[in-house]
C-alpha cells in the first residue's frame, strides 16, 4: 500500500495526481498495472467481475505486493483474485488489514 502512496505522491508528479476519491485511485491503478506486467485483458476481466472498486483494491494490493517481492507474477496474482471471488472465497479486508497491521507507524 505504501509504494502505491510513494507512487502516486511522488515529487516529480504534479498535483493532478492527488487522490481525493475513488475515481482518481481507480485511473492511476489502471496506469499501475501496466508498470507491473498486468495486461489490459486481467485489469478489465478483474473490473467486470468485481466491480470497479474491488478490482482497484485488488490492484493496489498487487502491485503492493509485487514492490516487495512477494508476488513475481502480478498479472496471475490479480487473476486469482478474480478466481477466489468468483469462488466466493475471496476476503481481501484481510490481506489488507494483514499489510495494514504490519507496517510501521
Amino acid at each position: 500500500m505504501w509504494a502505491v502512496l510513494r507512487w502516486c505522491y511522488a515529487p516529480q508528479q504534479t498535483t493532478a495526481a492527488y487522490l481525493k476519491d475513488w475515481g482518481d485511485l481507480h485511473r492511476v491503478a489502471g496506469q499501475l498495472g501496466p508498470m507491473i506486467g498486468v495486461s489490459e485483458h486481467a485489469w478489465n476481466l478483474a473490473q467486470d467481475r468485481l466491480g470497479p472498486q474491488i478490482a482497484t483494491a485488488s490492484l493496489v494490493l498487487t502491485f503492493d505486493k509485487h514492490c516487495a517481492g512477494e508476488v513475481a507474477s502480478p498479472g496471475g496474482y490479480l487473476r486469482g483474485i478474480v478466481q477466489k471471488a468468483g469462488a466466493g472465497e475471496l476476503h481481501l479486508e484481510r490481506s489488507f488489514y494483514g499489510r495494514l497491521s504490519g507496517q510501521a507507524a
